[in-house]
């Protein structure tokens, strides 16, 4: 597991992996790329099996950011992982909406419900 996580905060919640965004505007193209490949190597990780984003701090997620996260969420899918996401601000919730991947990810109100779900 990478421990020098530039733009991500890593904690283990049970058996699960909570991720946290360090920016609160994820739109710098040189951070979103760092992110995308920290994301990659913390989906790598065995004991990553069960990932959370947990959206807490974030007011401005960038189109190229969603990008990252969709290939995430094909590399743990790919590996028989799961993935959910959580606290997501309202103008960050309209965003998948409007984009309808909020049919594509899982996504719970509150961390304890998604760390239920994962876990169960």
């Amino acid at each position: 597991m990478s421990e020098n996580l530039e733009c991500l905060e890593l904690d283990k919640v049970e058996t699960v992996a909570v991720v946290k965004f360090r920016d609160k505007k994820v739109m710098d193209p040189s951070r979103i790329e760092q992110m995308g490949r920290e994301l990659l190597d913390l989906a790598d990780d065995e004991e990553n099996e069960r990932l959370l984003i947990n959206f807490d701090n974030v007011s401005f997620f960038s189109s190229a950011a969603i990008n990252k996260l969709i290939v995430l969420e094909k590399q743990v899918r790919a590996k028989g992982g799961k993935l959910r996401l959580c606290n997501l601000r309202p103008e960050v919730r309209d965003l998948f909406s409007y984009t309808s991947l909020d049919q594509m990810f899982q996504i719970d109100q509150e961390q304890v419900e998604s760390i239920e779900a994962l876990t169960n």
